[in-house]
């Protein structure tokens, strides 16, 4: 048994009455009522049949109708003495068109959307049974909600190219191609489809990074191709500002003194070469992301507030590297891994405001709260995504990349592996890698050496890096990638959910006692803390043991 609906709402001076509100009940009707005797309550032919739409009337008005589950005529025609005229169905031509019919008529004859975008309960009012809705109404089911369907020639025939890409995946000499841009590699792992059409005639599957076709570029690479909505956004944002150049200059040096030997996934010598070179400068989002850090570790007087704190100046870069990956400016995989690396140095606390040092203890709980995609979890999470997609994870050894490429690579990947397993201790979140999806070689002293372009007549004599690796600082890092080793051991074993069905937790603890024994008796003297030969490095790295 239907259950009894109440009355149209009365006109008001939200809704002012329209030719469909007067109030022309049965009992009011005037005699040429519009309505066939059939569609009339009370009279002798008055009938209701079941419809599977919705209404014309309902349906130009975009109310609920009951046509379907009530029949034929609706309440609403009903309370208005309107005729309630079901249209005919139109022939469906294609599949796709079936669906947006079946999505338009469920939004007409269905709930219709809360005006203010939450539901009844979440805002405490009672939702009406009819609500009116004005079809003028920007963002309620108007012709201005449509998305574009026509696009530029330019744009029509870009797409029929890259429709035909995939063909040159199947050429024999493919797999065997030299990377020439190690940002733009394709990664196909065995169980994708398409690595059987790149295998060569010899059936070799050792195989997994392929360059992208020189048609396959990013849509947004370039300001040039943004368009005027994102260009303001960016702006206003100031993602194109750079601090003064002294600033600026304190701020990379600051980076790589202090940030960069936790996070090695820089070529120093190739980005300093640009970044001296104003007709090839670096990325603006990885610069962006680098005065970031810097910030955080750069004691500059004009970086600090009120306060001493370089809080303001952190969120202001922040912001601009921010705005800049969002509107997809960098179109280099590996920049963005950089960059996503960087952007973890900027935590945003309750309420998007960092709390000052004295505050620290009262906030920390309020801390861990926060917004989940504005912090370090967040961010090196998207950086392991971004990397896997390109094939990060998987060995170099065998890839057409070059050396210096190889050794940057391998750097990034244990670097992410570092912050997964950091991260994880530190706020009690679940690991992100799995290290059994990965046979990325161990990383060693030979991979920060920072290779430079071969040059001379011939091209194969190599310049001596301007910068060379701090011994200090690489054997924090290989030190530092073994004890997160243990701590994901540690975490599995202790602190997993499924750990905790298990019995054998004495013995696992053994074992990752004797392996942490192992790590501190075999960390090397350079990096080994002890209290009468303390520097930064080894203190750091016996805080996390």
């Amino acid at each position: 048994m239907a259950e009894p609906r109440p009355p149209p709402a009365p006109p008001t001076a939200a809704h002012p009455a329209s030719p469909l509100d007067l109030d022309t009940s049965p009992a009011q009707a005037p005699k040429d009522n519009p309505a066939p005797p059939s569609q009339i309550p009370g009279s002798a032919s008055f009938r209701r049949q079941r419809a599977s739409r919705a209404c014309e009337t309902c349906h130009s008005r975009k109310v609920r109708c009951d046509a379907a589950s009530l029949g034929v005529p609706c309440t609403n025609c009903v309370a208005f003495s309107i005729e309630c005229k079901i249209p005919a169905p139109k022939r469906k031509k294609t599949a796709g068109k079936k669906d947006e019919e079946s999505e338009r008529r469920s939004s007409y004859a269905g709930t219709p959307p809360s005006p203010t975008g939450r539901s009844a309960s979440l805002s405490g009012q009672r939702e009406p049974t009819l609500p009116r809705y004005e079809p003028d109404n920007i963002g309620m089911n108007s012709h201005h909600g449509m998305p574009d369907t026509e696009v530029s020639e330019a744009y029509a025939s870009q797409q029929r190219v890259n429709n035909g890409t995939y063909a040159q995946y199947m050429k024999p000499k493919f797999a065997r191609a030299p990377i020439k841009e190690a940002g733009r590699v394709a990664y196909l792992g065995e169980s994708s489809n398409l690595s059987l059409l790149v295998q060569d005639r010899h059936g070799t599957t050792d195989v997994v990074h392929y360059p992208l076709p020189e048609n396959v570029r990013g849509a947004r690479a370039r300001v040039d191709e943004l368009d005027n909505v994102e260009i303001d956004i960016l702006h206003q944002r100031g993602a194109f500002l750079l601090p003064p150049r002294a600033l600026c200059d304190e701020l990379v040096e600051a980076y790589f003194q202090w940030i960069a030997p936790v996070v090695p996934v820089i070529n120093r010598t190739k980005f300093m070469r640009r970044y001296r070179d104003p007709k090839n400068p670096p990325s603006l989002l990885l610069l962006q992301a680098i005065l970031l850090a810097g910030s955080r570790v750069c004691s500059n007087p004009q970086l600090m507030d009120a306060n001493g704190s370089t809080t303001p100046a952190a969120m202001t870069f922040y912001k601009r590297a921010k705005a800049l990956y969002d509107a997809n400016y960098e179109d280099d995989r590996v920049t963005i891994v950089q960059a996503l690396i960087l952007m973890g140095w900027y935590w945003e606390g309750p309420e998007g405001k960092d709390k000052t040092r004295g505050d620290l203890v009262t906030h920390a709980r309020s801390d861990l709260a926060a917004d989940v995609t504005k912090n370090v979890f967040y961010w090196s999470r998207v950086a392991v995504i971004v990397a896997q997609g390109s094939g990060m994870h998987r060995s170099v050894e065998h890839s057409q990349l070059s050396r210096a490429d190889k050794r940057l690579w391998k750097r990034i990947w244990w670097t992410l592996f570092t912050r997964d397993r950091s991260v994880a201790v530190a706020l009690g979140r679940p690991t992100g890698i799995n290290i059994e999806d990965s046979d990325v070689e161990m990383v060693s002293e030979d991979d920060f050496i920072d290779d430079e372009e071969p040059t001379g007549p011939a091209g194969n004599q190599a310049r001596q890096p301007e910068f060379l690796p701090d011994p200090i600082h690489v054997q924090f890092f290989l030190n530092y990638v073994k004890l997160c080793e243990i701590m994901g051991l540690v975490l599995a074993q202790q602190y997993s959910v499924a750990s905790k069905s298990r019995r054998n937790n004495a013995i696992d603890l053994t074992h990752s006692d004797m392996a942490l024994a192992d790590w501190l008796q075999n960390c090397p003297p350079e990096v080994r803390w002890e209290p009468q030969r303390h520097h930064f490095w080894s203190a750091l790295l016996h805080a996390n043991y």
